[in-house]
């Protein structure tokens, strides 16, 4: 079996051998992505797998921008996913 989450060492007490199972399988990536206000955290989306364009564009569009009144202003970092036209038009479109 060949896995990269297998632990080579560990500690046992003195005199006794380390036994330990090794995971079956492999873990997978889930992206957690939502809303700040000053007040909750609001539209969260857990995706499976990394974040990309169109995901990103998907979750401002279907999740955030419901939960959004028209003029509330929405600040992103400089992540290349962030910098998305469908993601900017849908915002833009709901008045953000």
């Amino acid at each position: 079996m060949k896995t990269t989450l297998t632990r080579l060492r560990g500690r046992a007490p003195q005199g006794e051998r380390l036994t330990m199972d090794a995971p079956f399988g492999s873990w997978g990536t889930q992206t957690l992505i939502a809303g700040l206000t000053p007040d909750a955290l609001i539209a969260p989306w857990v995706i499976k797998g990394a974040m990309d364009g169109p995901a990103f564009a998907a979750y401002v569009r279907e999740v955030l921008v419901p939960e959004i009144a028209p003029g509330t202003a929405v600040i992103l970092d400089n992540l290349a996913t962030h910098r998305n036209r469908e993601a900017a038009a849908a915002l833009k479109a709901h008045g953000c």
